[in-house]
Formats: structure tokens, sequence, C-alpha cells
């Protein structure tokens, strides 16, 4: 607040930007001498709705899942090097009967994949502080070739900085 002359610089390791806020707050409120508010409490309800609202977003994926649905093509068929013109190389590779990804500039960003229904799969990453399970759509051509992969985050409390949805992966052809 350059007009009061009053500036507040807060340090986290906190990825929730609730906490962050609320410490913010509680120190404004205190170099102004404004009354006193709940912004601990304040920002903990407005957490507690999102994960409730996230929770009801799984069940209608739940619900909507053709769970019986296989992938279309055999396993094997979904491994390969798939760019993106903005990101790089992403990679999947078959390993131990299981399809790992891999994004080739992002060391953290290594997952399995697990069959969700028909052409869409869940990477777990396997670094779980991520929390940013995603859903990897791929589309098929009219002769059944992968024409390029899409993300999409499962949860809507997944960190905006991912953009998984905004990659454009298409398959490398092999040389």
């Amino acid at each position: 607040m350059p007009d009061k002359k009053i500036g507040v610089i807060v340090l986290t390791s906190q990825e929730v930007g609730a906490a962050f806020n609320a410490v913010t707050m509680e120190a404004l409120d205190a170099m102004l001498e404004a009354p006193e508010n709940d912004w601990v409490g304040g920002y903990a309800k407005a957490v507690a709705k999102q994960h409730a609202g996230a929770d009801e977003d799984w069940q209608k994926h739940l619900a909507a899942r053709a769970s019986n649905a296989p992938p279309s093509l055999p396993l094997a068929s979904y491994a390969g090097t798939y760019r993106d013109p903005w990101y790089g190389d992403v990679t999947i590779t078959n390993e131990q009967g299981k399809l790992v990804l891999r994004f080739t500039k992002t060391a953290d960003l290594v997952g399995t994949l697990e069959p969700w229904q028909h052409d869409t799969f869940i990477v777990r990453w396997h670094q779980r502080w991520l929390n940013a399970d995603a859903f990897l759509n791929f589309m098929l051509d009219a002769d059944g070739k992968i024409r390029e992969l899409r993300m999409e985050p499962i949860s809507p409390l997944t960190d905006f900085s991912f953009d998984f949805q905004d990659l454009r992966l298409v398959p490398v052809q092999a040389k």
C-alpha cells in the first residue's frame, strides 16, 4: 500500500495460497490498526469448500466412467515420443508391462499411466507431493493411429501453473 507507506512480504513453504493470504491480511490489519478479523478461519472455510467441490467433481468422473471399457489399442501402441511446440518432448515408455510418462525438461514429472476408460489414462506422478495427477486423452485418427495426446488436471485444486491443458502433444515419427 504505497499511499500508506506499508509493504508486506510473506515467505512460506506452503503450496496453498490461503495460508499466504491469511498471514498477509493479518499483517495488514495489524499495521492499519483495523478491526480484528478472523482471516485464518475465513480462509480455512474457503479451502474446505474448495475441497468439497473437488470431491464432488471426482464423484462425477467416477459416475461417468465406463470402467469396463479397456484401451482400444494394445498398451505398447501408446508408447513413444510426443512433442508439444512450446514445451518440447514427452516420452511414454513400456516398463515391465506399465506405461511410464516422462517430461524430458522437468525431472520430477515422471508418472505411471493407469487405464481409465477407452483411450483415456490417468498419470499418477511418482512424486506425490506434486498433487497434480492428470487425465491423458489420446485422440485417434480414422485408421486407429494416435493423432495427438491432450492432458487435463483431474482435480480443480491442481495448481494452475502446471498448464497441462495447454499442451498439444503429437507423436514424433521415427526416422
